[in-house]
């Protein structure tokens, strides 16, 4: 029978533990033994806590035990602060003593090298054989603020909590995560967890993120990544999320670091790692943030609980240059700053000073000062206008008392509308907000003095609110194959590179259209073939280890009678021989010479962590130099297809200029889609695949090269 899928009791002993054993406990705060009890008694754990220490009787007046095994009663979670060398042992006694699961603070494991790669090597093994969990090693540990639950020795255990506690935090960084944790607190933003992986010898990033986002008390999930190990289960886990509208904020770092690797395709040396993750955050609504400070100020606005409807954005602010430079800022990251109907416009105009503007952005001058009612008939204004989604008011109330009739109404349009209203008051540095910004805020408006993060974070809201409506819709399913998995009998040998035809034929297989060709091994051969073909045609050396035919002279184009055949014949079969000496050469293939079309590249990378990834792009210069090409991790769905042809900058030629007809864009989605089955179903034989050039016309397309390169 099927193992069922439930992260929750998988892992609740670590969040919901009844007992915690401290293994290494030490009385001595300072010490990674000494945090954890002192934390656990100070934070009102309401479990049972065993002190485990064989130099100790006693440890903050509790009972102290010489190991794990002396415990009299259950242990669930057990709390490892003991040297390297000694934690394997450690383990062992936990799993027999039936202790569920443990966090390991211990270091000298993977970071140190391969005597410490060993040692994790070992631990993991004993996770799987036992059954046991593992948290680490290397790690500072877990906290859950809303029981008490303190197993770390890092100095968040010390922090006051804040509520609202909603939001779950994942991190590979213990040091950078806990400072995460304490600015994000600073700031007024609660936290339920914090999970620190360590070197993930068991448990993963992933595996904490699918906790939560089966856990009924986290709203929404933030990461610090540095690199998955399990893509297919991060993909999971992304889009349990988005069926529970639970949004998930990564810090995923290493965007230089990883530069192209040497590969026999265009898709290989083009597939850094960075565009790769990119295009998986993409495709599963995950929101990548560049900096932690972006999770912070988009939380508050995720709790607000509305949604933005689309991108088109007005702004209303006191001075002209911030308008003006929050305009920038919009347009910069995506929101449309759009211009207001001429019915919206004459609204304001009616309340506004002659020298204000009711243009996009809104300036009300200093007039605000003297008469800060317009605010509030310009508001009414704005969020009246059936184009506008997103309102962003700049403003700073005069000092009021609380209640003010004017900050009331301010308040209720802001909450009665249901357009998304930004309230970003200005604060001069080392001040806190006014007294009606204050109460502004506690009303429940979304507010942030800091303007630029807060239109990152409402930028952010938008494509998740956007990813939200386009996950709902069909078309963003990965449909089921619709034939049986095609044989490939003996087609994928490991190790070997394909020729154009062996690469072809696997093609056609799955329904691509492919070239008429035909293989000829003299010129003779080449004549008749090209004969039956008709003229003109293409000749082309048909070897498994001569990939670009282009440098080593082994293509002819537009061959137009036998003459020509012959000559080309014999020109190819010395040029390839004189290029690599030691290729071998099945003869020469005879093709169909192809009307002028729009050229593009349809590849396929095989990438360690999320296994096949789809590239698509114009071919020629755009591919080459531009590097104008979008990726997708297989399998992908039909609406991904799409999105793939249309987000390339190039899509416009797709589209027809200059006279020329569209280029069919649902067949180019359509050998997207067939070359998805493919890698899907030979995803562990198929390394890298071209096919370069898919020749497109106003209807169809047809494949006109291919290279596969099948993994060893």
């Amino acid at each position: 029978m099927a193992r069922i899928h439930d992260p929750i009791s998988a892992l609740d002993p670590f969040f919901n533990p009844g007992s915690i054993a401290v293994i290494g406990a030490s009385e001595n705060y300072a010490k990674p033994g000494g945090r954890p009890v002192s934390a656990l008694m100070s934070k009102g754990y309401k479990g049972k806590i065993y002190p485990v220490n064989p130099s100790h009787e006693y440890i903050h007046g509790l009972k102290c035990y010489p190991s794990i095994l002396d415990v009299p009663g259950e242990v669930d979670l057990a709390v490892v602060s003991v040297v390297a060398d000694k934690v394997h042992r450690t383990l062992e006694e936990c799993a027999a003593k039936g202790v569920k699961a443990a966090v390991v603070f211990s270091s000298g494991f993977a970071e140190v090298g391969d005597e410490g790669l060993e040692k994790q090597r070992r631990l993991s093994e004993l996770a799987g054989k036992t059954g046991l969990r593992i948290l680490g090693p290397n790690c500072l540990g877990l906290v859950n603020t809303t029981n008490g639950v303190m197993a770390s020795f890092a100095f968040i255990v010390d922090l006051p909590a804040v509520e609202d506690k909603v939001l779950g935090f994942v991190t590979q960084s213990g040091a950078f995560g806990a400072i995460i944790y304490a600015s994000s607190l600073h700031k007024g933003v609660g936290f339920n967890y914090f999970i620190s992986v360590g070197n993930e010898a068991d448990l993963e990033f992933a595996d904490f993120l699918d906790y939560m986002v089966h856990d009924e008390k986290t709203k929404l999930m933030g990461g610090y990544l540095e690199g998955a190990r399990d893509g297919g289960k991060l993909r999971r886990v992304a889009e349990e999320a988005i069926e529970k509208g639970k949004p998930i904020l990564i810090l995923k770092v290493g965007r230089t670091s990883a530069g192209s690797r040497a590969a026999a395709s265009h898709t290989g040396s083009l597939a850094g790692s960075d565009r790769i993750y990119d295009a998986f955050f993409k495709q599963t609504g995950i929101i990548r943030i560049d900096d932690y400070t972006e999770l912070i100020a988009f939380t508050p606005l995720f709790q607000a609980g509305k949604l933005p409807r689309g991108r088109n954005t007005a702004i209303i602010a006191t001075s002209g240059g911030a308008g003006v430079t929050m305009a920038d800022l919009c347009e910069s990251l995506g929101l449309n700053v759009i211009p207001l109907r001429e019915e919206t416009r004459d609204r304001m105009d009616r309340v506004l000073p002659p020298f204000a503007s009711s243009r996009n952005p809104v300036d009300l001058t200093a007039a605000f000062m003297t008469r800060p009612e317009i605010v509030v008939d310009c508001l009414k204004a704005v969020c009246g206008d059936p184009e506008v989604d997103i309102v962003i008011c700049n403003v700073n109330f005069p000092y009021t008392a609380p209640g003010d009739p004017i900050i009331r109404e301010f308040i209720d349009t802001c909450m009665s509308t249901d357009k998304f209203v930004l309230f970003t008051p200005f604060v001069f540095p080392g001040t806190d907000m006014d007294p009606a910004a204050l109460e502004i805020k506690r009303a429940g408006v979304p507010t942030n003095p800091d303007t630029m993060s807060a239109i990152k974070a409402v930028c952010n809201l938008a494509r998740y609110s956007e990813t939200l409506k386009r996950k709902k819709n069909p078309e963003y399913r990965v449909q089921p194959p619709k034939r049986p998995k095609p044989d490939l009998g003996g087609m994928l040998k490991p190790g070997e590179a394909l020729s154009e035809s062996a690469a072809k034929a696997v093609l056609a297989k799955y329904g691509i259209p492919v070239t008429r060709e035909a293989l000829a091994a003299s010129a003779d051969e080449a004549v008749n073939q090209a004969r039956k073909i008709g003229y003109p045609v293409v000749l082309k050396v048909d070897s498994p280890d001569i990939a670009h035919k282009t440098e080593a002279g082994a293509l002819k184009l537009n061959l137009k009678d036998d003459g020509e055949v012959r000559e080309a014949f014999d020109e190819i079969m010395a040029n390839a021989r004189a290029y690599k000496p030691e290729a071998r050469i099945n003869g020469v293939s005879v093709q169909e010479m192809l009307p002028e079309g729009t050229e593009v590249i349809i590849g396929v990378t095989r990438d360690p962590v999320f296994g096949p990834v789809i590239m698509f792009g114009l071919g020629g210069i755009f591919v080459e130099v531009l590097k104008d090409v979008s990726f997708r991790v297989a399998p992908v769905s039909p609406g991904d297809a799409r999105d793939m042809v249309r987000e390339i900058k190039g899509y416009a030629m797709l589209e027809g200029v200059r006279g020329k007809p569209p280029a069919d864009v649902e067949a180019i989605a359509d050998v997207i889609l067939k070359v998805s089955d493919l890698v899907t179903d030979y995803r562990d034989s198929i390394e890298e695949l071209d096919i370069n050039p898919l020749v497109v016309y106003p209807a169809g397309v047809k494949a006109a090269d291919a290279l596969l390169v099948v993994r060893r």
